[in-house]
């Protein structure tokens, strides 16, 4: 009777509380009592049943790792929650104790480690950890040394599934119902079938499922190629900008860098040489008679700003959040140079967040802030996606989530203080009919009547907040025709804007912190078709039609999460690398984030260079 206490006493320490660890326990101790006590014929039976190859000096040296609580401590050295701290010793429990970890698990775990950018984890992120000893001590130590490694072990796969989930605690939670019987987590199953020779399925099994996730991963691939055939080089700097049509030196620099990340293929040496071959004996000619004229057909070619190269600079400017114009101007130049290394880095930053992110739901809106994007989603599919406009970088969006609950067709605006006081006081200051011309209703906030603009002294900085601002609802209302609200602590939420002809820049932070949607009847119009089916949808129509102002709760809340993700993957899988807004991951201005500059001796871009030197000598023959 001591002995089971005992064992009760130990699988339960510091899980105070927790009844389902103690029943677990009575049946791991009685279980393992009978292995002490039964012939060799019975354990092997059991161990049959159990599916555990039983050895008692081990287990009982595992066991031992619980009694003295070194089982606890080792796992508290890795900052594990109570939760998955738990589900490691309800798997033990359920082996009686065996040790989880065979020859080939623990193989399957050193792979797993080898590589971690395989997971979209910097290269570096587990040097700390000393696999290979572990597992040496664990097949070749002695009973104590492989009881501890076989913990260890466990510890290690824990920190890389809790490293490349980002959070165990939602799979480590234990979860039961009268039906299911006795609790057990998904990640006892993981844990015991990582043992046994799936580590590294396990480990993609706790890998956050969501599309985007997913898309960034193949795309860390494909830059992690492109830094080992060696990157691209910086284009040259000028105070000139460069368009389509123009001869510059720059050029052959510009189109091997898009080459190198796959904007532009480039017309095949075929059609290089047919175009040159049908003007090699004008120029020749003309240049005879030009001494000024010393470009060759080749060097002419190389030298022009094509259409070609024209459209494949607009498709990097649309995937960098710059304006496609076609030109090589400033912004433009800072987004090309930016380093292959750098651009990984920033991939594995966003990959990082989508692992802090955690569930978004079944059905949500994801509004990134970087991209000026908002989309709706169900059921792992975008049903619908349009322009937004985000916060200066003065008056940042904030990140955070939370649940729409309701919207307000025909808005009236209640000003915020500090609008009123940056924007509306010198205004008024100026011109005090600017109030009545914009539509607003002042009211003294201490007697709740409505005062005239002209009766109010505006250089007072305290009327900004002794005075409330309402814009009645209308064509110039900042809110636009409809608000979507999800109450929060920043009095942040979707609406309108009057505004529309911003939607057609390219960088788009102009907001007080809301975000500004390009059409907001038509999301208002999906969340009540997702929550709450046709009358609610009708209702908003009807509302929007009379121009009458009118909340409408939805029948059912939908999650809504701000981002800031600086790299996203469209449905084509070409990577989006949109600009650091807000300065929050030093943006590329940082030398170090910079390619090394392109020279035209150089052999950057062997492709390319093979392909020049093929059309030399084919022009060479011509001549």
């Amino acid at each position: 009777m001591s002995s089971f206490v005992g064992f009760r006493k130990v699988f339960t320490a510091g899980v105070s509380g927790i009844a389902l660890a103690a029943t677990l326990a009575m049946s791991a101790q009685a279980q393992h009592a009978e292995y002490l006590t039964a012939s060799a014929t019975e354990v092997r039976i059991a161990s049959e049943n159990l599916g555990v190859a039983t050895d008692t000096r081990l287990a009982d040296a595992v066991q031992a790792q619980f009694e003295n609580k070194q089982f606890e401590e080792t796992l508290k050295e890795r900052n594990f929650s109570p939760d998955v701290i738990l589900a490691a010793r309800l798997a033990y429990a359920e082996r009686v104790f065996e040790p989880i970890w065979t020859r080939e698990g623990a193989q399957s775990l050193a792979e797993a480690y080898a590589d971690p950018t395989e997971y979209g984890l910097p290269a570096d992120t587990f040097e700390h950890v000393k696999l290979d000893r572990l597992i040496n001590k664990r097949f070749s130590g002695k009973t104590s040394e492989k009881a501890d490694a076989d913990i260890r072990l466990t510890a290690a796969w824990l920190e890389i599934a809790s490293r490349v989930s980002g959070d165990l605690n939602d799979i480590g939670a234990a979860k039961s119902s009268p039906e299911a019987g006795p609790a057990r987590s998904e990640l006892v199953a993981l844990l015991i079938k990582s043992g046994s020779g799936a580590a590294d399925q396990t480990i993609e099994a706790v890998e956050p499922e969501q599309p985007q996730y997913q898309k960034l991963k193949k795309l860390l691939e494909s830059y992690q190629q492109i830094a080992k055939d060696g990157g691209w080089k910086a284009i040259p700097a000028s105070d000139d900008s460069l368009e389509p049509g123009q001869m510059d030196p720059r050029v052959p620099a510009l189109r091997g860098r898009l080459i190198a990340e796959g904007y532009y293929a480039g017309p095949k040496i075929t059609e290089i040489v047919k175009a040159l071959s049908a003007t090699v004996s004008e120029e020749t000619a003309e240049n005879a008679e030009n001494s000024e004229n010393t470009y060759t057909p080749l060097e002419s070619w190389l030298l022009t700003f094509d259409e070609g190269l024209e459209k494949a600079l607009k498709s990097f400017q649309s995937h960098h959040g710059l304006d496609s114009d076609g030109v090589l101007g400033r912004k433009t130049l800072a987004a090309l140079n930016e380093s292959v290394e750098s651009k990984i880095l920033r991939v594995e930053n966003s990959l990082e967040k989508w692992r802090s992110q955690g569930d978004m739901g079944d059905r949500y809106v994801w509004a990134n802030i970087p991209s000026y994007q908002v989309e709706g989603w169900a059921d792992g599919q975008r049903e619908i996606d349009m322009k937004s406009i985000v916060g200066l970088p003065s008056r940042a969006t904030p990140v955070f989530s939370d649940e729409i609950e309701y919207t307000v067709a025909n808005p009236r605006w209640y000003a915020p203080v500090s609008i009123v006081a940056r924007d509306k006081l010198p205004k008024l200051q100026k011109d005090p009919s600017y109030a009545a011309r914009n539509g607003y209703t002042i009211y003294d906030r201490s007697t709740g009547d409505a005062v005239s603009a002209q009766t109010v002294d505006w250089s007072d900085p305290s009327s900004a907040s002794d005075y409330q601002f309402v814009q009645a609802a209308g064509s110039g209302n900042a809110l636009g025709e409809l608000k979507i609200i999800f109450p929060n602590k920043h009095a942040v939420y979707l609406h309108g804007t009057p505004t529309t002809y911003l939607f057609d820049r390219a960088e788009r932070a102009f907001s007080s912190g809301c975000v500004r949607l390009e059409d907001p009847a038509a999301m208002a119009r999906w969340l009540a078709e997702e929550t709450s089916g046709e009358e609610v949808e009708e209702t908003i129509n009807a509302a929007l039609e009379t121009g009458r102002n009118r909340k409408v709760t939805f029948e059912e809340t939908t999650p809504v999460h701000l981002t800031y993700f600086t790299v996203t993957v469209g449905d084509d899988g070409k990577g989006y690398f949109w600009r650091d807004i807000y300065n929050r991951e030093d943006g590329i201005t940082m030398e170090t984030d910079m390619a090394t500059p392109y020279t035209p001796s150089e052999q950057t871009q062997p492709p390319v260079n093979q392909e020049i030197a093929s059309v030399e000598t084919k022009i060479q023959t011509i001549r």
